[in-house]
């Protein structure tokens, strides 16, 4: 598992604010029309800078901009990929933007990244996720991060590690009993009791030690929050493996009453 500080490289570092934002950008737009990717880079670049102190002037061309980024992120050559992370990971500090479907796009190519077999890599992707749950709503991160689905271990690690910040920062108590958050808390503890049982030993510590985060915080809430949140093959596992003590009692004083509808 790899700690996130800050990246090995700087590629973006902060320089004087741009004289002509309005100018620069047309070039950056121009440049993204041509073939040549070292063209591309420096526009990316000029990009970044422009947002660090003339967000209003990069907001109505971001769309460009994040699909640059997201061929960035599928490149194959690795010094592409950090170039795109690290962009990434300052325009959701700058910029805060969770248009979709673009935003989610580039959240579950950064996801991917965190898998990758390149060292500095993974950690400038993990250093722009955490970037991304700092800056944007809680209830957009959360949804764009359960929207990954893939395979590798890493992955599910980071996508755990980056919900337990969501929660630390959105608060605990909050994540459990506000009604507009029922939603990020639906998928964070459908996330957590899904991987509760996982083979992997690392992903059964990173759920298990959210879902504990959750209990201590509040255990009446906690267990109401399983109960109206989750399957009831969910609560199953949750049970067994959470030890939580009330949970017995508040699952059959749920079942003398009708069915909950599915949340949609």
């Amino acid at each position: 598992m790899d700690t996130v500080i800050g990246c090995v490289t700087d590629l973006l570092p902060d320089k004087p604010a741009l004289g002509n934002p309005n100018e620069i950008m047309k070039s950056v737009l121009n440049r993204f029309r041509n073939i040549n990717i070292e063209d591309h880079k420096r526009a990316l670049c000029d990009a970044v800078q422009i947002a660090r102190y003339h967000a209003d002037v990069l907001r109505p061309h971001l769309n460009a901009i994040s699909m640059k980024l997201v061929d960035f992120l599928n490149n194959q050559r690795v010094q592409n990929v950090r170039l795109a992370c690290q962009s990434a990971g300052e325009l959701f500090r700058t910029m805060r933007c969770t248009d979709r479907p673009m935003f989610d796009n580039i959240v579950v190519a950064l996801m991917y990244r965190t898998a990758d077999k390149n060292q500095q890599l993974r950690i400038d992707a993990n250093w722009a996720l955490d970037k991304m749950v700092m800056s944007v709503p809680s209830l957009m991160a959360i949804k764009a991060m359960a929207n990954c689905r893939h395979k590798n271990p890493a992955v599910k690690i980071a996508q755990l590690r980056l919900m337990h910040c969501v929660t630390a920062i959105v608060d605990p108590i909050k994540l459990l009993t506000a009604p507009g958050l029922r939603e990020a808390r639906r998928l964070v503890l459908n996330n957590c009791v899904a991987a509760v049982e996982d083979a992997n030993a690392d992903i059964r510590f990173m759920s298990k030690k959210l879902l504990q985060l959750l209990k201590i915080t509040n255990q009446e809430s906690f267990s109401s929050a399983l109960v109206q949140d989750i399957s009831w093959n969910e609560l199953k596992i949750a049970e067994k493996n959470l030890n939580v003590e009330d949970l017995t009692a508040v699952l059959k004083k749920t079942s003398s009453k009708p069915t909950l509808k599915p949340i949609t």
